[in-house]
């Protein structure tokens, strides 16, 4: 909520307005669109609209192939399909991933899994363990993300004039650092995921101590 609520106020301030808890019901208009009807029965009058709908993988030719589906292409640790002789990589497969399955939608995860399965393909086999990270460019703040929140069970806000950052904890464990305009928070929340270890949520939480005189373990 604390990253939700930091944009939620950037786009107010940039004269957004945010409707929650009510859903598009239909739009209205002959030639082009002319007004939005909310589920709420208010109506907006708008110029064009632009849907979110997200997006779903594209598997018909991995399902005519017989592959087996689950949230996308699933794939082994090598990138290998349930036929060993075909393998996926990308947004459009998922992976084992602590003990479930998960499907990436990002470009880093695109190229490297791309050549894990490569190697897999030439004999080099080495299990796929993603880096997770992803960006987003919103007017001129940078939201910078490393490693997932899923399952989080504490969340520390580290946050002074000049930058702010939101860390998830689980069983006293970083998982995944949320940094807006803060590189320095992004880059060594990444460093410490990737590492395995963690510092203290009380030492994030202190903007007086330096991230880089935090012990980790």
């Amino acid at each position: 909520p604390e990253t939700a609520d930091y944009f939620r106020a950037l786009h107010t301030n940039h004269g957004v307005e945010i409707k929650e808890g009510v859903g598009l019901a239909r739009f209205h208009g002959e030639d082009r669109v002319t007004s939005a009807e909310l589920s709420d029965g208010t109506s907006l009058e708008i110029d064009f609209a632009i849907v979110g709908i997200g997006i779903r993988p594209s598997v018909a030719l991995a399902e005519a192939a017989g592959l087996t589906i689950d949230n996308g292409i699933a794939v082994d640790a090598f990138g290998a399909t349930s036929d060993p002789d075909i393998f996926a990589a990308g947004d459009c497969c998922s992976f084992p991933y602590q003990g479930g399955r998960l499907r990436l939608e990002s470009v880093p995860n695109a190229i490297e899994q791309a050549e894990c399965a490569a190697d897999a393909m030439l004999g080099r086999t080495e299990s796929y363990v993603p880096n997770i990270w992803f960006w987003s460019d919103q007017y001129d703040t940078k939201l910078q993300i490393a490693g997932l929140n899923a399952g989080y069970d504490q969340v520390v806000l580290r946050a002074d004039e000049a930058a702010t950052s939101v860390w998830y904890f689980k069983d006293g464990r970083l998982i995944s650092v949320d940094a807006m305009s803060d590189p320095r928070s992004y880059m060594m929340g990444k460093r410490w995921i990737e590492a395995g270890v963690s510092p203290g949520p009380d030492d994030i939480r202190d903007t007086a101590l330096p991230l880089k005189s935090m012990s980790a373990a």
